[in-house]
């Protein structure tokens, strides 16, 4: 009708044009220039689409944009068209680097779960598991179908690589986690739901394998034993505590947890990691494990044994803040942390129990003495381990 107004036009979704932008420009000029470093990549017919779908070959690309970053930086520019130097800058698109790396590895994990599942359109290719699993995948692989429970071990489906893409997106966000996509596809998509931000504390596929080992009936027993705040606080910090609780049990947990907990915080999740650790601790008092609180998601069952054994109550606290302070921290953990060296541990302490302190203020010269203990080890390890 004559007359009659034009229909509104639709408001521009600002933030969709940008995402557009992006997939745009990383399937055009980013792929272009990882093709001319990578020449080997021209020989797929769909360079982009082989790479986003290969978790070892996308890391590999995501690190030559961080490392020849000159080769990329007239598209790494901001709104004015001036080079953004930092990951964390604001691009032309609205995000910064950080947050586009973040886009790429949930899109190469969603790429990556259609190739491993299949689609409604394409089925999977079979994935075969040898009798004697010879990498970590394998074994991944192997663990999960052993120690889970047949209905959550993954099976090929149309629906498959979006339950475990719908499952894991959320946490998907740093480029270290690309390598272990085939790892965390393995694992069944109640367990990620389960283990929520706890995905993001595995950062090696041993960490994931250590988990499929755990097996759902160390998880099950965690569940039974923790309030439902503690496990969703130990599965978002350390989903391997889990296996140290169901070894615990409910009255040895409690215990612990009265006793050393407030001191920890969630420390105490690493703490639960290591089940010989949480032996040496069920025969200590609780005086002395407050006093090794501080450290205890550090040290080895041995190293617990020792300190007690020859430290009176007062000194613990004493002896492993100049420890820590005089050897550093990684030093400190390769002596005295898991598996330790049993040798060296004994002779820190042996040396301190021979001591004759000052009877006025043992402790005061106790802290005096230490770094001198300490020291002699890093001037010369070998004559220290030797006795001289």
């Amino acid at each position: 009708m004559a007359g009659s107004a034009k229909p509104a036009a639709k408001p521009l979704d600002k933030d969709a044009a940008n995402r557009k932008e992006i997939v745009t420009t990383i399937k055009g000029p980013v792929t272009a220039r990882v093709t001319q470093l990578i020449p080997a990549l021209a020989a797929f017919p769909n360079p982009y689409a082989s790479v986003l779908a290969t978790p070892d070959l996308l890391y590999a690309c995501m690190q030559l944009v961080k490392t020849k970053r000159e080769q990329f930086q007239d598209l790494l520019i901001d709104k004015n068209g001036d080079p953004v130097t930092t990951d964390d800058g604001v691009l032309r698109c609205e995000r910064s680097l950080n947050q586009v790396i973040s886009m790429v590895v949930r899109s190469g994990a969603k790429a990556y779960a259609e190739k491993r599942f299949g689609t409604a359109d394409k089925p999977a290719a079979p994935v075969a598991v040898k009798k004697e699993p010879k990498t970590l995948l394998e074994k991944i692989q192997s663990l999960v179908s052993g120690k889970w429970g047949d209905m959550e071990v993954p099976k090929p489906s149309p629906t498959q690589a979006d339950q475990f893409y719908g499952a894991i997106k959320d946490y998907l966000d740093y480029d270290w986690q690309v390598p272990l996509i085939p790892c965390f596809a393995e694992l069944p998509v109640k367990l990620i739901r389960e283990m929520g931000l706890g995905v993001t504390t595995l950062r090696t596929p041993e960490g994931i394998a250590a988990l499929a080992d755990i097996g759902r009936h160390s998880m099950d027993q965690a569940k039974r034993i923790l309030s439902d705040s503690m496990m969703r606080e130990m599965l978002d910090t350390q989903p391997l505590a889990a296996k140290g609780v169901a070894f615990l049990g409910k009255d040895r947990y409690d215990y612990l947890h009265g006793t050393v907990y407030d001191k920890m915080g969630e420390k105490f999740w690493e703490m639960c990691v290591d089940c010989e650790r949480l032996e040496a601790m069920e025969v200590q008092n609780a005086k002395d494990l407050e006093q090794l609180a501080t450290h205890l998601h550090i040290l080895s069952g041995e190293a617990i044994n020792q300190i007690v054994r020859f430290l009176n109550y007062s000194q613990i606290p004493i002896f492993l803040e100049i420890g820590t302070e005089k050897l550093g921290e990684e030093k400190f953990a390769e002596i005295f942390g898991v598996p330790g060296n049993k040798k060296l541990i004994k002779i820190f302490c042996e040396k301190i129990k021979m001591w004759k302190l000052d009877q006025e203020d043992p402790d005061a010269d106790l802290r005096a003495k230490l770094p001198d203990v300490f020291g002699a080890y890093m001037r010369a390890p070998a004559d220290f381990e030797k006795g001289l």
